[in-house]
Formats: structure tokens, sequence, C-alpha cells
């Protein structure tokens, strides 16, 4: 599945819905959802939002990037904070900050007792 349009048709069908089915549930005709389909238009934010929805999948499983970007689920807000810290900086930074966090992991004091 290469396209957004047979992602489309890969969803809609799989959950059981026909093409019709589909328009309706987004609130727009069979001939505008063939278009989105067959790649002669891509919808619009609003609409690529709401086909998401009603096949119960998230927007960017529809547009194909889910499998690039795993979802990340965080035990804390430390973790996330030191994630989006870690991404902002430069290679340097980031090799600065894995050797000081690799060094903090070596003290007995800054590591979880098991």
């Amino acid at each position: 599945m290469d396209s957004l349009g047979k992602r489309i048709v890969h969803y809609r069908k799989k959950a059981g819905l026909s093409q019709k089915d589909l328009a309706v549930a987004i609130g727009t005709s069979s001939s505008v959802l063939s278009y989105y389909e067959s790649n002669v238009n891509d919808p619009p934010t609003p609409m690529l939002a709401k086909i998401a929805e009603v096949l119960d999948i998230t927007s960017d499983k529809l547009l194909g990037l889910e499998r690039f970007h795993p979802p990340v689920v965080y035990k804390n807000r430390n973790e996330y904070t030191l994630l989006r810290v870690h991404r902002i900086l430069n290679t340097l930074g980031q090799d600065r900050v894995l050797e000081f966090a690799t060094g903090l992991s070596e003290v007995p004091k800054y590591t979880e007792r098991k």
C-alpha cells in the first residue's frame, strides 16, 4: 500500500464498509471519495481526520507514517522531557547527554534499587 488512496480502500474494506457507506459517514459523495481512493485528489485535512475516525485508525496510519513513528509511551514527564531535549540537540550535544547519563547509571545512588 504505497498511496493514500490505496490505504483508504484497504482500511475501508477492512472495516467492512462500501464506498457509499464511508462517503455517507464522512459527509461527502461517493464520487468525491472515489477521487480520493484513486489518488485524483487528496482529501483536505479535516476530511482526512473524519476518514480516519470512521475507519477507527489514526491519521498517521492512514497517511502511512505509523510504521516510521511507533507510538512512544512515557513512564513520566521526565522521560518525555529528556527525549524532547535530546531531539533538539545536535549530534555533539546528544553524545554529551548520553555520556553523562551513562556515567550516572554506573553510580549506585542514582540507580533504582531492585
